[in-house]
């Protein structure tokens, strides 16, 4: 121990806090969250799981002569999926004796409590941004709610993260439902070795016509600032996108055709994504391609597969946020609690959300690029 503890300095002069806000150094701006709360919340008020029905097949009918009997046979046109809510925290856990007796008075230039609640909201937040990107099917996340990796899929052809899901909330692809709730990946690299390659006009404009069908068209494209980057780069001498603010979130993009994109850090990336033990992964990593994937996937067989960066075509209405209509699991606090054997006090924060898409087929994820 110093003797004497204290200098002249510090023995006579308080130390300045200043500016009196903690500057936020971690989280990241997510804008396609933004849209989701903001355009596609839809509360969920109970039940024991949330379903939408579609429709996947027509009705009997053809060209006929006068006096030929008509195929009257019903046949099931109908289906639904099918979602169970999924549930998330943060906990804030504080000792009595540093809120109620050390964090207070005019010398507490900022309230620890007020910082700690501040910053789980923003821990949740960010879980659900980087949850939404991706799966919860697989063993190691059926715990996550359903995200775009598993939404936009056919279930033969993989997606950014390797995956095959060959159903969609609980309804089997491809079998009596054909292709009702498919939406092709696109590979945008080379299509015989698997290389990430160069995004060009062409990708833009072909990946935007699948993800078209009648009038519905994408209003919505989210990706990471990498490959926003190599779009502006190397597209922006061939055609001059106007740059433009959307309402929802504020952020600055560009138009293309009936869509804004947008950069979203949480995004999937080679080149921004990260790993964090609390937060998860958006990291993209090679994988091996499937054995018989779609030709409209542009992937090449049994190949390792570069992913690079990604992005998505979104028709925000086929999108559906659902939250909890309960003060409590919706977004809500819980009050804290006393410890039963210390003087630790926890409080929780809680979700209870599920993300469904009730059109696959008008979004496309796109994969397989670099600068």
């Amino acid at each position: 121990m110093a003797d004497p503890l204290f200098d002249e300095l510090n023995a006579t002069t308080l130390r300045e806090i200043y500016p009196k806000v903690v500057e936020d150094e971690f989280f990241k701006g997510a804008p396609f969250t933004a849209y989701l709360r903001r355009e596609c919340l839809v509360p969920f008020g109970g039940g024991a799981s949330m379903s939408f029905p579609f429709l996947y097949a027509p009705m009997i009918g053809g060209a006929y002569s006068p006096g030929d009997s008509f195929n009257i046979n019903r046949v099931q046109t109908l289906s639904g999926a099918n979602f169970l809510p999924k549930y998330y925290y943060v906990a804030v856990p504080e000792y009595k004796e540093l809120i109620q007796v050390q964090n207070r008075g005019p010398l507490a230039v900022i309230s620890l409590v007020d910082v700690d609640l501040r910053n789980a909201m923003n821990t949740l937040n960010a879980i659900l941004a980087i949850a939404q990107y991706k799966e919860g099917q697989t063993a190691g996340r059926i715990k996550q709610t359903a995200g775009l990796a598993e939404a936009m899929n056919d279930g033969v052809s993989n997606g950014y993260d390797g995956g095959l899901y060959t159903s969609y909330g609980n309804q089997a692809r491809n079998g009596a439902i054909a292709a009702g709730l498919n939406s092709i990946p696109y590979f945008g690299g080379d299509s015989v070795t698997g290389a990430a390659g160069p995004i060009e006009y062409r990708h833009l404009i072909e990946t935007y016509q699948r993800a078209c069908v009648g009038k519905e068209e994408p209003n919505l494209a989210v990706m990471n600032k990498a490959l926003f980057a190599y779009i502006l780069e190397r597209i922006q001498p061939q055609q001059r996108f106007a740059q433009e603010k959307d309402p929802v979130y504020g952020a600055t993009g560009f138009r293309f055709m009936q869509a804004i994109i947008l950069k979203d850090e949480y995004a999937p990336s080679l080149v921004y994504g990260s790993s964090n033990a609390i937060l998860g992964s958006n990291l993209t990593a090679n994988f091996t391609s499937g054995s018989a994937p779609s030709a409209l996937s542009n992937l090449p067989a049994t190949t390792t597969i570069v992913p690079g960066e990604v992005f998505f075509w979104l028709r925000t209405r086929s999108w559906l946020m659902r939250v909890a209509e309960d003060a409590e699991f919706g977004f809500g606090l819980t009050p804290f609690i006393m410890a039963q054997d210390n003087t630790k006090v926890v409080a929780h924060l809680k979700a209870a959300v599920q993300l469904e898409c009730i059109a696959p087929r008008l979004n496309l994820q796109s994969f397989g690029y670099n600068a």
